[in-house]
């Protein structure tokens, strides 16, 4: 009986707490859903928006230099970028780490890939435009009405798994 009052309050006291923990969440755009706009710099210093392809169907792949996976899978892409012209598939590769931009093109001369490429800084445009939680590489196909059509975390194993999508994308 002692403890009933503290034990009551403190009870009182965290649910008072916690609710004000759970504010609402950001709404991550998924499948079927409208790609949300941003806008980058490039390497370059271009500024690019999604909104200037609209009509053409888009890849946003986020990498970074140090990230394994990515060295795996971006001579897929870059086989992919030399296929087709921006009329038909347009390619936003956007680094996400904290990489210098002469190490990006450092790495993209050593690696012999020619598409360019947008930096965002530890995905600060993407995680709450897209929910991009900083786990590289992921890649985000829309289709030429700028809906979402298909969200790949992680790398794609095969150059078959990959043209495989981006031909659903532009077959619509």
């Amino acid at each position: 009986m002692k403890f009933a009052l503290p034990v009551t309050l403190t009870a009182l006291f965290c649910a008072v707490l916690l609710s004000g923990c759970s504010a609402p969440t950001a709404t991550c755009p998924k499948i079927g859903d409208k790609a949300p706009d941003f806008t980058l710099s490039s390497i370059d210093g271009r500024e690019v928006s999604l909104n200037s392809y609209a009509g053409k169907a888009v890849i946003i792949n986020t990498w970074d230099v140090d990230c394994a996976h990515c060295d795996e899978e971006m001579p897929f892409f870059q086989e992919l970028y030399d296929k087709y012209t921006d009329d038909q598939l347009v390619f936003l590769s956007i680094d996400t780490g904290y990489d210098s931009t002469s190490s990006i093109k450092e790495y993209l001369k050593k690696n012999n890939y020619t598409f360019s490429v947008l930096q965002d800084y530890g995905g600060k445009v993407l995680k709450p435009k897209y929910c991009f939680t900083g786990g590289n590489p992921y890649t985000v196909f829309i289709d030429s009405n700028g809906i979402i059509k298909h969200i790949q975390p992680g790398s794609f194993p095969t150059q078959k798994e990959l043209d495989n999508v981006v031909q659903s994308l532009i077959e619509q």
